[in-house]
């Protein structure tokens, strides 16, 4: 079983001279701390499996969303108007029963980073303003039952 993920964006995407120093690295203090977040352009296989499932026009395969160095890029580097839509797939294999099923019965979480809030189906949070990262790193902020937009206005 391997999962895959996918990261639109509104613009071309960049990782942050801090990331990418932090991907470099190869001594750690914790083995909790080696940790990367990457990304890559996807492949001709994936774009036509992808077309349509997001509304954002640069489109890319990424690894570590669920970790700290991901929450760093939405804390630090997004931008006010900027749109990142995240869709995570636990079995790549499995990958058109999961897209059937978001497209059948959407699941989708949209996160705010200028306003600190999350919403889901189930309702809207008001996340604390002074440790909003932190208490997004306890939610659930990937599903695979719909895709995850994370805005900065």
């Amino acid at each position: 079983m391997t999962q895959i993920t996918f990261l639109a964006s509104s613009k071309p995407f960049l990782i942050p001279d801090e990331i990418a120093e932090y991907n470099w690295r190869t001594v750690f203090e914790h083995e909790e701390d080696a940790i990367y977040f990457s990304v890559q352009d996807v492949d001709d296989y994936w774009k036509d499996k992808v077309n349509g499932l997001f509304s954002m026009p640069y489109v890319y395969e990424a690894q570590g969303v669920g970790n700290k160095l991901f929450l760093t890029y939405i804390g630090k580097y997004m931008e006010v108007g900027d749109v990142l839509e995240v869709f995570q797939v636990p079995n790549q294999h499995a990958f058109e029963e999961y897209k059937q099923r978001m497209e059948e019965r959407p699941e989708p979480i949209e996160i705010n980073v200028g306003s600190y809030t999350y919403r889901t189906i189930y309702g809207l949070y008001q996340l604390n303003l002074k440790k909003w990262l932190e208490e997004l790193s306890h939610r659930n902020y990937f599903t695979h039952f719909g895709v995850t937009t994370f805005v900065n206005y």
